[in-house]
């Protein structure tokens, strides 16, 4: 059948003077059940003797949830804020990007590979007081997948959730799916809720929350300020170390810093140039980070239909200077999964990248574009590192003839654009995604769940090994599966991955025991505490 209804690649394949070299990775360590691979230890605050319990701590944010319901289409600035520290799901990320037990303290899998039977953890108390059990998980598959949800298509897979027992819940696959953990894990759409709390919470639930995470929310004034206060029958025995944590909203950067110099906020995310004020005086943490910046090429329009073309911009694109110019060196060179995702990432010295400008003349003759042409780049200024790798594109674009006129859209408009398939070449952002499926995804010819495909490229052979990769429970396996599914996409380039940016957040030294998460989300307050 996948013969039968096989579709070409991009044109004009024949003469490509580029071979298709396979990429050397190294191999994943086996592990007993599928959960994303670990990557190297993150930089942590130093802990000075045994963490002091108690004390309390004024932290900053970027910006404002706008709605705490776990069930809504909320952005990442709402899952930052009650994702791991108010509001759980049956399994969650470790401080490694390993799937471990959360609500849920162990799980198997049938031998079709269809059937997942949980063991929920019993003694888990909600903030309401109320005991968590089966018949929640039934209610939130119920909510999540119910006509008018706006998550319900992340969880397309399963087809029926039905408790076996007051601590056990089986989950029922409509086909094998090896993302299924990470799903959860990631915490958009799959927070366990007390359903009688929330079937009565109506618009409430946009404003307060109840969950069985290590804080809970006593206050969330909109666009100022959330309270934390400490969960006293948190399940994790001891934790956390911290009776309350006050979330100052402040989204401009000059006011972190000074309240971080201040000392008055004792944490604040921070950029490249803010962290080189503050390293002397205070923590600055700088660990490597899921947000990928990109360019698109839409292949649907000519000469961007030409691999040739493609691969020519790419020879004479300069990604190490884009992470000096652009990041002040705050960032590392990415693959389509974004280098610190465990060992699904490709190594920076294995990514096939090399700068050759006489090769790319000449792939620019063979397309019949030997004088270049011109076309346009959007891009929005909302970002500043998008608008920087944009301008860089048209700057070095310029050595083969290519006039890339660079077009400054807001983000919400650069996005319909995107969507429309209304562009010719355009900055696009990948943040964080809990399993390397949802990377390669969106460069199939069908996309993935919530995932559109959107440059129009179109290879069998990569759709075929990326959809034997969702099915793989085998991390082994799925790891070379995806590893020849990059060898394609990145000798095909739909698209330029420039980097990733790195996370910076910057502490007062009196916070200890502090991990910064690859997620973005903030899972290592329940570990931090105050030393003074």
């Amino acid at each position: 059948m996948l013969a039968a209804c096989q579709q070409p690649t991009s044109p004009s394949r024949s003469g490509v003077p580029t071979p298709l070299a396979p990429l050397r990775t190294p191999e994943p360590k086996p592990i007993q059940t599928p959960a994303t691979a670990t990557k190297p230890a993150a930089q942590a605050t130093p802990a000075l003797g045994p963490p002091k319990p108690g004390g309390s701590v004024v932290w900053a944010a970027e910006a404002d949830p706008l709605d705490l319901d776990p069930f809504a289409a909320s952005g990442f600035a709402a899952l930052a804020a009650w994702g791991d520290l108010t509001y759980q799901s049956l399994v969650m990320f470790d401080e490694n990007l390993k799937i471990v037990p959360c609500l849920a303290e162990a799980w198997r899998v049938s031998d079709d590979r269809l059937t997942w039977t949980f063991t929920l953890r019993q003694g888990v108390q909600f903030h309401d007081g109320s005991a968590f059990e089966a018949e929640d998980v039934r209610f939130w598959f119920e909510r999540t997948t119910a006509p008018d949800s706006p998550v319900k298509a992340a969880f397309g897979q399963i087809a029926k959730v039905e408790p076996t027992g007051k601590y056990e819940v089986a989950f029922t696959l409509g086909a094998p799916y090896a993302p299924f953990l990470a799903t959860l894990a990631a915490l958009r759409g799959s927070a366990i809720v007390p359903r009688r709390w929330m079937q009565g919470a109506g618009a409430a639930a946009r404003t307060s929350a109840v969950g069985s995470g290590p804080f809970r929310i006593a206050e969330y004034v909109p666009g100022r300020s959330i309270r934390y206060v400490r969960h006293g029958e948190y399940w994790e025995k001891g934790l956390p170390y911290l009776d309350e944590v006050r979330l100052e909203i402040v989204p401009d950067e000059a006011r972190r810093v000074e309240a971080l110099r201040s000392g008055r906020v004792k944490y604040a995310p921070v950029g490249p140039a803010a962290a080189a004020q503050l390293k002397r005086d205070l923590t600055v943490l700088s660990s490597a980070g899921p947000t990928q910046r990109l360019t698109v090429f839409n292949t649907r329009r000519k000469p961007f239909d030409d691999v040739r073309v493609r691969q020519a911009i790419a020879l004479v694109v300069d990604r190490q200077a884009a992470i000096q110019q652009v990041l002040g060196g705050e960032g590392r060179l990415t693959g389509p999964v974004p280098t610190g995702h465990g060992e699904w990432a490709i190594p920076p010295e294995s990514l096939p990248y090399r700068k050759d400008l006489a090769l790319a003349r000449h792939l620019m003759s063979e397309a019949g574009q030997a004088d270049g042409f011109e076309a346009t780049i959007k891009t929005t200024p909302d970002v500043p590192s998008m608008l920087g790798t944009a301008n860089l594109l048209a700057e070095q674009a310029q050595a083969l003839g290519i006039t890339l006129k660079v077009e400054q859209l807001d983000g919400s408009a650069l996005a319909k654009a995107v969507a429309a398939q209304d562009f010719d070449v355009a900055s696009a952002t990948v943040g964080f995604l809990p399993d390397p499926d949802g990377y390669f995804a969106p460069y199939t010819s069908t996309g993935g769940p919530g995932a559109p495909a959107v440059s129009g490229w179109q290879h069998a052979a990569y759709d075929d090994l990326v959809g034997q990769a969702r099915m793989q429970l085998d991390p082994g396996q799925r790891k070379r599966l995806y590893d020849e599914a990059a060898t394609i996409v990145l000798h095909e380039t739909p698209a330029i991955w420039w980097f990733s940016e790195n996370t910076i957040e910057a502490l007062h030294p009196s916070i200890k025991g502090y991990r910064p998460s690859f997620t973005g989300r903030r899972p290592g307050l329940k570990k931090a505490w105050l030393d003074g």
